[in-house]
C-alpha cells in the first residue's frame, strides 16, 4: 500500500515540473523575436486567439528550425508543449534544456509508446500540444503528406486539432506569418471507436484544411 502511495507521489510530483526557465526563456526572448520576425497572425476562421483554450494539438507545416518559435507568437498566452526530435537531446546540457522547456522528446523513425501517452496526457491535463506531422523540415511549396498519429492522440484525449499553415520564409529578414483555422473536433469526426481507414481519411481531411489555408494567404494576402 505503501509502495502504491509513493509511487503516485512520485507521479505527481513529476507533473509539477517547473516552467521558470520556459519562462524565462519566454519572456526575455520577446523583444528580439518582435524585432526579428515581425509575427503577422492571420486567424482565418470565426476563432480569435482568445477562444484557443484547454488542451489543443496544434499542427503546423514545418519550414524549418524557427517554426516551434513563430508557433509561440502565435499563442504567446499559452505554453506549448513541443515534440521535438530526439537528436535534439545528444548531450546532457541540451537534454536537460529542451526537459525544462517541456519539450516532449520523440524518435520520427519509431515513434513510441513513452510518447503518445505523454503527449495524450499533456492534452488531457488541458495543455497546447505542437506537433509538425509531416515529421520533417519542408523547404519545398508542396505539403507533405501527414502521419496519421496526430489524429489517434487528439482523438484519445478528446481534444481538438488546430490547423496552422507557415508560408515560406524567404530571406532572414523577411517578415513571418502564420494562418490559423479553426480546431478540429477530431473525435466528433471519427466516432468514439475509430478505424484506420477512419484515421487516415480524417488526417488527410486536417491536411487539406492545412491546403486550404495556404491557398488563402496565396489568394488575400500574399503581395505579388
Amino acid at each position: 500500500m505503501n509502495s502504491t502511495n509513493e509511487q503516485k507521489s512520485k507521479k505527481k510530483k513529476k507533473k509539477r515540473k517547473s516552467y521558470f526557465l520556459y519562462d524565462f526563456v519566454k519572456v526575455t526572448g520577446i523583444l528580439p523575436v518582435l524585432v526579428w520576425m515581425r509575427p503577422k497572425v492571420i486567424f482565418a476562421g470565426k476563432c480569435k486567439r482568445k477562444d484557443y483554450k484547454g488542451g489543443m494539438l496544434v499542427c503546423c507545416n514545418h519550414r524549418g528550425f524557427t517554426d516551434p518559435i513563430m508557433a509561440h507568437c502565435v499563442f504567446w498566452n499559452r505554453r506549448l508543449h513541443c515534440l521535438a526530435t530526439k537528436d535534439l537531446y545528444n548531450t546532457k546540457l541540451k537534454n536537460w534544456f529542451f526537459n525544462q522547456l517541456h519539450c516532449i522528446q520523440v524518435d520520427k523513425q519509431n515513434f513510441s509508446m513513452d510518447s503518445f501517452h505523454t503527449v495524450t496526457e499533456d492534452l488531457k491535463n488541458d495543455k497546447m500540444v505542437l506537433i509538425f506531422p509531416e515529421g520533417q523540415v519542408n523547404h519545398t511549396d508542396e505539403m507533405l503528406s501527414f502521419k496519421a498519429g496526430e489524429v489517434l492522440m487528439a482523438h484519445r484525449a478528446g481534444k481538438p486539432v488546430v490547423p496552422v499553415y507557415f508560408p515560406e520564409y524567404g530571406k532572414w529578414y523577411n517578415r513571418r506569418v502564420a494562418i490559423v483555422g479553426d480546431p478540429i473536433n477530431v473525435r466528433e469526426m471519427c466516432g468514439k471507436i475509430p478505424t484506420m481507414e477512419k484515421l487516415k481519411e480524417v488526417n488527410e481531411y486536417v491536411r487539406n484544411i492545412e491546403l486550404s489555408l495556404k491557398e488563402l494567404y496565396e489568394s488575400k494576402y500574399l503581395k505579388k
